[in-house]
Parts: structure tokens; C-alpha cells; sequence
């Protein structure tokens, strides 16, 4: 009677490994391969993807904080200590209130 490989019942215990020294030869180099041995990385992240990533999430970050500026112009607080101290263009931020229209 052959056993088949479904029904065959293993023991439950690892086989003994023998570690032997290592072979003195080469491996193999395909030629077609990689011919980088290690690219440096961390979490699988590369300098050059890390680079490029902290690109477009520079951009991201500078269009939301402009966003931001610009929403936020009409908070008094923020046209006077932030948008009127701008060099060139600071000046159109700042609204003086005539002293007929002030109540105090």
C-alpha cells in the first residue's frame, strides 16, 4: 500500500540540521543583475525616494500654508502681526480706521 503525500502524518519534530563551514567558493553574479550589492536604506525608504517624497511634501506644505495665510487674512490678529510686516506688499493689510468711525 503506497502512502500518498495528503495523507501522510509527520512526527512533529524539526529534522537535525548539521551546520558545516561555509563553502570557500564565489556565488554566482548574473551579469543581467543589479550591479549595486546594498542601497542603503531605512524601512525600505531609499536617500533618493526620500528625497523626492520631501519634495512634494515641501510643495504640499508651502500651497497649505499660503492657503492658510489667505484664509485666515481677515482675523485681525493675523493681518497685523503676520500679512502687514511683509516686505513689498505689507501695506495693502493694514486698515486704519478713520477716527469718525471710531467708537472710542
Amino acid at each position: 500500500m503506497a502512502i500518498s503525500q495528503e495523507g501522510f502524518q509527520g512526527s512533529g519534530r524539526t529534522p537535525l540540521r548539521v551546520y558545516n563551514k561555509q563553502p570557500t567558493y564565489n556565488t554566482y553574479v548574473s551579469p543581467y543583475g543589479p550591479k549595486t550589492k546594498h542601497i542603503p536604506n531605512l524601512m525600505g525608504l531609499s536617500m533618493g525616494k526620500a528625497m523626492r517624497y520631501g519634495y512634494y511634501a515641501s510643495g504640499f506644505g508651502v500651497a497649505a500654508g499660503v492657503f492658510a495665510l489667505f484664509f485666515f487674512a481677515e482675523v485681525p490678529k493675523v493681518r497685523n502681526d503676520i500679512l502687514s510686516r511683509i516686505p513689498v506688499i505689507g501695506d495693502y493689510w493694514v486698515r486704519e480706521i478713520p477716527a469718525e468711525d471710531n467708537p472710542f
